[in-house]
């Protein structure tokens, strides 16, 4: 629905701003001509500055605070055949001879050429800013979906087409004063940039009114003549230079009045949640329910869920697509699954709420960043796929599988081959060393920043995990603990303990823990639902898919963890069975308690039983 020119403005800014102040009213040329205004010249009243640049992967951009699904990019090396422009992602619009070809509209996947040179005869064709006026005009929708305008040079006719397709919200309102005030500046600069000024009268314009547009083109025109002339067009910052040129227009266009009632809402972050529905975080004065409002004028439809920073750390969330997948409480428990802040599973220092509104934790608030939360949210209503979830428990296989194959192969090559006794005989330590390494460093490298929690790095949470002892200890002495013993524990001479073998006891439950309960484990997390301190009890896939690594690999390894001696008369069933009983009671006290910590703690413990009943 289009949005009427004096309902108030709202943007979303970098910075907050201030409303504009009362000054003289231009209601359009059709009311009151526009007069001619340089740069920098000061003003009774303040329009304030709606053109913000940001940076993505893909390099700095500018958007417009009131049109935040459309960027706009200026590379001066950008160019196209008319081909690859055709072939285009999804939403993009290629302005004055950035594709190199004729122009085109295709409607199915939102592409569009606006050109005036190339493939077409150029007297008979409207230009760059006259086309984009009459996309805006027919009603072309820039704000349910996101969209991409990409320029090479921000000449006059490229910064009416931004500044047209920024502002259409205004422009395709009912009785616009602004599409009024603006029809005769494109009218006007797009018949010069094609016809040049000998067949002004095209316009249909009095020679008075012809005057004082050509006035305002010259003002906007101003500052591209003065770099040109000093010859520093070719070196000058052409994104700031546009971002200057689009506040100016609006210096021109706008009433005094127009944004009297502007409200600055500084995004944060924003993330897709599914094919057409966004998430959006963002920091104002005013509360959750006039955000919502504020940004639905915004972003349409899209708007699925917003967050709401009150203050540093704190953060209101809500729901405001009741059709979305999941609500709420899934994002709760992604998000108390990465927020470092979220300690000991106390009810009042967590995330929570209801499935429609909800909040950060209430005790210390979060550590989180407002991209972290929109990431976390993104993945509590993406709905993985087969292949997301084949991916990552691919990874999981490479990732468990990489320290033991490296431990494997550090063996292999310092092996004396003079009484081989097996593949890692009497290699045990260096099988460790290499494994051990690798193990931590990739623990170290997945587990960084805000992803701490996901891989098990922090201190036990909750009370319900040490009830996974019994089975873990059940589990270990049918074999399915890692426990290095060597002769002397089977010759019953504890005289010959050292310190390799003190290493060993210590560092093969040590491997199996990173390797499985924190690296497999940890990149499964995003892609299935996992317990936490405060839910049901329930046997996840990321546990049972790193407990059948870990029954894999101690099946491989048994040569090295000699599993199977606390007993060397049971069958071969029972290691398997004993390693499956105590993979998946560690996996479970991992994920109640949200820490890897816990798990190790109770593999020792198995440990420790077994050998005092040997």
């Amino acid at each position: 629905m289009a949005a009427n020119p004096r309902t108030p403005s709202l943007a979303i800014s970098s910075r907050p701003q201030r409303a504009a102040q009362d000054g003289p009213q231009t209601a359009g040329f059709f009311h009151r001509p526009i007069r001619p205004v340089k740069p920098r010249r000061k003003r009774s009243f303040e329009v304030p500055d709606r053109y913000v640049i940001r940076e993505d992967a893909a390099g700095p951009y500018l958007s417009c605070l009131e049109a935040p699904e459309l960027i706009v990019r200026v590379d001066r090396d950008r160019s196209l055949t008319a081909g690859a422009a055709r072939k285009a992602e999804e939403g993009s619009i290629f302005l004055d001879g950035v594709a190199q070809g004729e122009p085109f509209m295709d409607r199915e996947r939102r592409v569009y050429n606006l050109d005036h040179h190339e493939g077409c005869v150029r007297h008979f064709t409207i230009s760059t800013c006259e086309q984009a006026l009459v996309l805006v005009a027919r009603g072309l929708e820039l704000r349910e979906k996101p969209w991409q305008v990409v320029a090479n040079e921000p000449d006059l006719d490229v910064v009416l087409a931004v500044w047209v397709l920024c502002n259409s919200m205004h422009l395709q309102a009912q009785d616009s004063s602004i599409r009024s005030a603006v029809v005769p500046l494109v009218r006007l600069e797009g018949l010069i940039d094609s016809h040049g000024l000998e067949l002004y009268e095209l316009t249909g314009y009095p020679p008075q009114m012809v005057e004082e547009i050509t006035g305002s083109l010259e003002s906007l025109r101003e500052t591209e003549q003065q770099l040109k002339a000093d010859g520093e067009w070719g070196t000058s910052d052409l994104l700031r230079y546009l971002r200057d040129q689009l506040h100016l227009m609006d210096e021109m266009v706008y009433p005094a009045d127009f944004f009297e009632a502007f409200r600055g809402i500084e995004e944060l972050a924003k993330t897709e949640l599914t094919d057409n529905r966004i998430a959006v975080v963002c920091r104002s004065d005013c509360g959750i329910y006039e955000l919502e409002k504020d940004l639905k004028r915004l972003y349409g439809k899209r708007l699925g869920v917003v967050g709401l920073q009150t203050r540093p750390g704190v953060y209101t969330l809500r729901q405001v697509d009741p059709f979305l997948p999941v609500d709420l409480n899934e994002a709760y428990r992604k998000l108390n699954v990465l927020d470092p802040a979220v300690q000991g599973g106390a009810s009042n220092n967590r995330w929570g709420g209801s499935g429609e509104i909800g909040g950060s934790p209430r005790k210390t608030g979060t550590t989180l960043s407002p991209v972290d939360i929109a990431e976390a949210v993104k993945l509590a209503y993406r709905r993985p796929g087969l292949r997301d979830r084949v991916r990552s428990i691919a990874l999981a296989v490479i990732l468990s599988a990489l320290p033991m194959v490296a431990g494997w192969l550090i063996v292999v090559w310092n092996r004396v081959i003079e009484e081989p006794r097996g593949l890692f005989a009497d290699r045990q330590l260096e099988f460790l060393a290499m494994s051990s390494a690798v193990a931590i460093g990739c623990l170290l490298v997945l587990g960084r920043r805000r992803r701490r929690r996901v891989f098990g790095l922090q201190k036990p949470e909750g009370r319900g995990w040490p009830l996974m002892a019994p089975a873990v200890t059940l589990g270990g002495l049918a074999g399915g603990v890692w426990v290095f013993l060597q002769s002397w524990l089977q010759a019953g001479t504890p005289g010959s303990f050292g310190m390799p073998q003190l290493l060993a006891l210590v560092g093969f439950p040590l491997l199996a823990e990173i390797v499985f309960r924190g690296v497999a484990h940890g990149v499964m997390v995003h892609d299935f639902s996992i317990q936490h301190s405060q839910g049901r009890w329930f046997l996840s896939w990321p546990v049972a898919i790193s407990t059948v690594l870990f029954v894999v690999w101690t099946l491989i390894l048994r040569p090295v963890v000699f599993t199977d001696l606390w007993w060397p008369e049971l069958s071969s069933w029972i290691l398997p069975l004993g390693a499956a009983v105590a993979g998946v009671a560690l996996g479970m006290a991992r994920e109640r308690s949200g820490s890897l910590l816990a798990s190790l703690g109770l593999h020792y413990l198995a440990v420790a039983i077994g050998l005092a009943i040997v």
